[in-house]
């Protein structure tokens, strides 16, 4: 029986973004098409919603929009959190000192702050990856009272790859632990990923399983990939992405996205 397609999640870097970090013509008249003919199309990225919103608005999103590796949606319409999880407290004591053990660089994040003990990265280094403004504390265990939704731990790729067995170890059961990228180890509430995130939008919106699409790149898109109906992981992706994905796209400066709506959501019609 054929598929009819209503839900299509797309991440952000590496996925929809070009290596420039920009989206391509191609992509975002697939994207136009494909809302023009009914499909609902959202983004799902482990950025905040703040540093997402001038694609939101680029692309003309309506959908739900996922942040934060899905420890929150937010209407895009009126930017209001529709959902939203929270690292938990109790354990930030036990992750600074992990940081500190293996002299990583922590960083915890709230809705639209960023807040560091030890400012080790430039501005630039900031705003090109997180786009929310950042501030130093003076002890990471003892932050803001404000929830918070993630942590990353920042450090070249051979050393995150020799902790990462040992974050793991250290509070797999009480925290999801994934990769999200060659610098970044990331820590978020037990539960939430990117897959869950999208299964709440699709019930929310009123789309089954089977009609959901998922395309990301990294450790971090493992989840929705894995759960929608038709997974897609981007010829540049990861290993762990592609061993669960149903279809490789092309690389993403070949347009893979654009590719991919056009092939699976507009029938094989592409460009006139």
């Amino acid at each position: 029986m054929t598929v009819t397609y209503r839900l299509i999640a797309l991440d952000l870097d590496g996925t929809l973004l070009r290596t420039d970090h920009t989206i391509s013509p191609h992509s975002r008249r697939a994207v136009a098409r494909a809302q023009a003919a009914g499909i609902h199309v959202t983004l799902a990225s482990g950025r905040s919603y703040a540093s997402m919103r001038p694609w939101v608005q680029e692309l003309g999103i309506t959908a739900p929009v996922i942040g934060y590796q899905g420890a929150t949606v937010t209407d895009p319409a009126s930017g209001v959190r529709a959902f939203q999880s929270v690292l938990p407290t109790d354990l930030l004591g036990e992750v600074v000192a992990f940081a500190r053990e293996h002299d990583l660089s922590l960083t915890l994040y709230s809705d639209d702050m960023i807040y560091v003990e030890d400012k080790r990265h430039s501005d630039a280094f900031y705003e090109r990856w997180f786009g929310l403004p950042w501030r130093i504390v003076p002890d990471l265990a003892a932050p803001p009272t404000e929830p918070l939704v993630k942590f990353i731990l920042i450090g070249e790729g051979p050393q995150l790859d020799a902790v990462q067995p040992a974050l793991v170890e250290r509070f797999g059961g009480r925290l999801e632990i994934l990769r999200s990228h060659e610098y970044f180890l990331e820590g978020l509430a037990l539960g939430t990923t990117k897959g869950t995130a999208l299964a709440w939008v699709a019930e929310r919106l009123g789309v089954r399983q089977e009609e959901t699409v998922a395309c990301g790149d990294a450790g971090n898109d493992v989840a929705m990939v894995e759960w929608a109906g038709l997974g897609v992981a981007m010829a540049n992706g990861s290993d762990e992405v592609k061993a669960v994905a149903d279809v490789i796209a092309p690389h993403v400066d070949e347009d893979g996205v654009a590719q991919i709506i056009e092939r699976y959501l507009l029938n094989g019609h592409g460009e006139a």
